[in-house]
This record gives C-alpha cells, sequence and structure tokens, in this order.
C-alpha cells in the first residue's frame, strides 16, 4: 500500500474514533442537564439539596457505579456534582476539569445548581 492509503485510513480510523467518543458526550450532556433540572426542581420543593440515596434512587443508572459524584454538604445547603466527560462540549452543564497526565478533560462540575433557589436565613441576634 501507498504511504497516502495509509495516512487516509489512519485519519478515518481517527474521525471515527472523535465522532463516537462525541456522540457519547452528548448523551452525557443531555442526562447532565436532566440530573441539573432535577436538582434545581427538588431544590423550589423541599429548600434543600436531596441526601445522596435519593439521588441514588432518583438515578440509578449514573450512581454510585458510572463516574457520576455528588457531594452535598452537612446541611444540604448546597452541593456539587460531577459527571465524565472527553470532549469540550459548549452546552454541558458546569466547569471542565483537566487531567494532569495526559491533556484531555476528565469531568465537568457543576456547583450549586441551585444557587438563588434555597433562601437563606439570617443569623440570630
Amino acid at each position: 500500500m501507498k504511504p497516502s492509503t495509509w495516512i487516509g485510513v489512519v485519519v478515518a480510523l481517527l474521525l471515527l474514533g472523535v465522532g463516537r467518543v462525541y456522540v457519547i458526550d452528548s448523551a452525557t450532556v443531555e442526562q447532565a442537564i436532566v440530573v441539573e433540572k432535577y436538582f434545581r426542581d427538588y431544590c423550589l420543593l423541599h429548600d434543600a439539596y436531596p441526601d445522596y440515596e435519593t439521588v441514588e434512587v432518583q438515578f440509578p443508572e449514573q450512581y454510585p457505579n458510572q463516574e457520576w459524584y455528588y457531594w452535598p454538604n452537612e446541611t444540604f445547603s448546597a452541593a456539587t456534582f460531577q459527571y465524565p466527560m472527553t470532549l469540550p462540549i459548549p452546552s454541558a452543564p458546569g466547569r471542565s476539569k483537566f487531567s494532569e497526565f495526559f491533556p484531555v478533560i476528565y469531568s465537568y462540575a457543576v456547583r450549586n445548581p441551585c444557587e438563588g433557589l434555597i433562601p437563606r436565613t439570617s443569623p440570630v441576634e
């Protein structure tokens, strides 16, 4: 085979690989938007973030073994959830976190998706 044929094959395989990763990441972004909306709706109803068990029951396909993580604080007044990603997709909620070993994004983290929805209590005077 000619070198140009090999180059064409390699480029085609790379494009197929990136296309596959994009499709997987797009599905993950759609699910992250659903999870973020769930948190916002829950906060509007309960004035607090859900506990971990509630999230695990609501989204069994993401938690606990699919690289999705959820961290509420002790009073459930603030929380963060993180989900796996590879490519920087502009519509993805949250901020990207880069791997220190290889220059790729390995997750997105959404910090306080209910910010502004949970009423703050004033300190007792």
